[in-house]
């Protein structure tokens, strides 16, 4: 019988034990992509989400200015990104300057 290959890659990824792994890099993905989508393009030139650990995201941020407008969003950003997955990836983001 046939299957979907989403099914399959789900069940090849939980057996190989990466799952956490391909999380992490779909929920910085998903940041970067709400970074573009509230500020634009340009501000990926600044700005890079590093790791996913005990739900804190690490972003390497050239500027304290676009820290504090990241941070003005912080809440909208986390919450989306939880929303996406129905259940709490991020709780918190962590900026390295």
């Amino acid at each position: 019988m046939l299957q979907p290959i989403g099914s399959l890659l789900s069940g090849s990824i939980r057996k190989s034990g990466i799952e956490a792994q391909v999380q992490a890099s779909q929920v910085i993905e998903d940041f970067h992509q709400e970074l573009i989508r509230l500020f634009g393009q340009k501000i990926l030139k600044n700005v890079q989400a590093k790791s996913l650990e005990h739900k804190v995201l690490s972003v390497a941020v050239l500027s304290s200015v676009v820290v504090n407008e990241i941070r003005l969003y912080q809440p909208q950003i986390i919450e989306n990104i939880n929303n996406k997955y129905k259940k709490t990836l991020v709780e918190k983001l962590r900026f390295l300057i």
